[in-house]
């Protein structure tokens, strides 16, 4: 486990404070100079979680041997908030790292050498980064990251059958409080750990904070945009579904990640998607901000992801590509989601493997 990291509070809004969790590198890792520092941003859904959730160890523990500092933020979450939240969150954060003062955690850090990572949800905050923050990270490290492509039958139409892990269909009246309109009275909510019934409930080991539960909810009732967008009146969500199409599996060209056949389709797909949506979500959505300005980004997926698709990751890499941007691509085979928190990860994904692949990216993008 790491150590106990130095806990700042990077933002206040209204009666809720934001905090980063700050790991310095090891002793003797670094110099006297500022160090470069991952940023990173938790999954969930966008719904639940917060710093300390989902902590990738493999990644904390090869940045603090190569001198790389380590801050873990939180961010406002679904609902009440919206993505115009999460979005003003994430560009404060990056603001408040090249001026704020950090010395109570032992460490400086390098503002112009700051690499954004995310897991799941915590990719879109990545992605978020990339096209509005100030100063840009350096470079993104995606994994399994949500929002590469919205406009997907995953995100848009609802379901009937079980979708998400082979898990069960959850029944939205159960989640009646956090559902569209009841979601809007509640208060701000800046991190929600997670919780799971003990071993004398009827359910052990069964999530006990219904917010774990949540996304799934919108996504089997096809309005997770809604939530995002803070469109609900009329739909966004509804307003998209007849743009969809059936999303196609990954060509053995793709899984190589040669992804150059799907240029026009692309386009075509972007072009759909820009000229529905109103201009003032348009910041919300990757898909429509990517230009040659973006930072360089590696994408590590999971072939077999039922939580996250892998065509996200595809087509936002794509876009980038097609931009100019350098953009990887590691499609890895019949993993899942969450697959380097799976006991024995290390060893899998070690050794001169992705985990190392990944983080050799990071290091050459800030210089160590």
């Amino acid at each position: 486990m790491p150590p106990e990291p130095t806990t700042i509070v990077y933002k206040r809004v209204q009666d809720v404070e934001l905090y980063i969790d700050v790991y310095p590198p090891e002793a003797g890792a670094q110099d006297s100079a500022p160090a470069p520092a991952i940023v990173y941003f938790h999954g969930g859904g966008l719904t639940v979680g917060d710093r300390t959730s989902w902590f990738p160890q493999w990644l904390y523990e090869r940045a603090a041997r190569a001198g790389i500092a380590f801050i873990s933020a939180d961010y406002r979450l679904l609902p009440s908030s919206t993505g115009h939240d999460i979005l003003a969150d994430v560009v404060d954060l990056f603001a408040f790292l090249a001026s704020g003062d950090l010395s109570a955690s032992g460490c400086s850090v390098d503002a112009q050498r700051l690499v954004a990572v995310g897991t799941s949800a915590g990719g879109y905050c990545c992605f978020l980064a990339a096209m509005h923050a100030t100063p840009q990270p350096a470079a993104i490290l995606s994994l399994y990251g949500l929002g590469g492509d919205f406009l997907t039958p995953y995100f848009l139409t609802p379901k009937d059958k079980p979708f998400f892990l082979g898990r069960e269909l959850l029944d939205p009246a159960d989640f009646a409080p956090l559902m569209h309109p009841a979601c809007h009275a509640l208060p701000p909510v800046g991190g929600s750990p997670l919780t799971y019934h003990g071993p004398d409930s009827p359910t052990p080991g069964y999530p006990s904070n219904p917010r774990m539960q949540l996304t799934r909810v919108y996504l089997q009732e096809g309005t997770c945009l809604d939530y995002i967008a803070g469109a609900h009146a009329p739909s966004l969500s509804a307003a998209l579904r007849p743009l969809v199409v059936p999303e196609q599996p990954l060509t053995d060209a793709e899984r190589a990640g040669d992804l150059a056949a799907g240029r026009t389709a692309r386009a075509e797909k972007v072009a759909r998607l820009r000229a529905a949506l109103p201009e003032r979500v348009h910041a919300l959505f990757p898909q429509l901000r990517v230009t040659r300005a973006w930072p360089r980004v590696f994408f590590a997926h999971g072939e077999a992801d039922s939580a996250v698709h892998v065509q996200d990751a595809v087509h936002l890499c794509g876009l980038l590509r097609d931009a100019g941007v350098r953009a990887e691509l590691r499609v890895v085979p019949g993993e899942e989601h969450s697959f380097d928190y799976q006991k024995g990860a290390e060893e899998k994904f070690g050794g001169g493997g992705l985990f190392d692949e990944a983080f050799g990216f990071v290091t050459e993008a800030v210089g160590v």
